[in-house]
């Protein structure tokens, strides 16, 4: 079996492709989640928050300004 050049430029092609997919779906988790922690209402307590949702807080009052 021979590879030639275009062979692999497309495995680049496609391994970077799955790479940005995995990378949309963390980021789209990561909103979920966020979305899902304000919604309980856990965020209206000042106190004890994880790093995760002290993120999440910043990201979604910056979101509103």
């Amino acid at each position: 079996m021979r590879l030639e050049r275009s062979d692999l430029i497309g495995a680049a092609c496609a391994a970077l492709a799955l790479g940005l997919i995995a990378w949309l779906s963390l980021d789209s988790w990561a909103i979920t989640r966020c979305e899902e922690y304000i919604a309980s209402g856990g965020a209206g307590e000042a106190t004890g928050l994880s790093l995760d949702q002290a993120r999440c807080l910043k990201r979604e009052n910056a979101g509103r300004k």
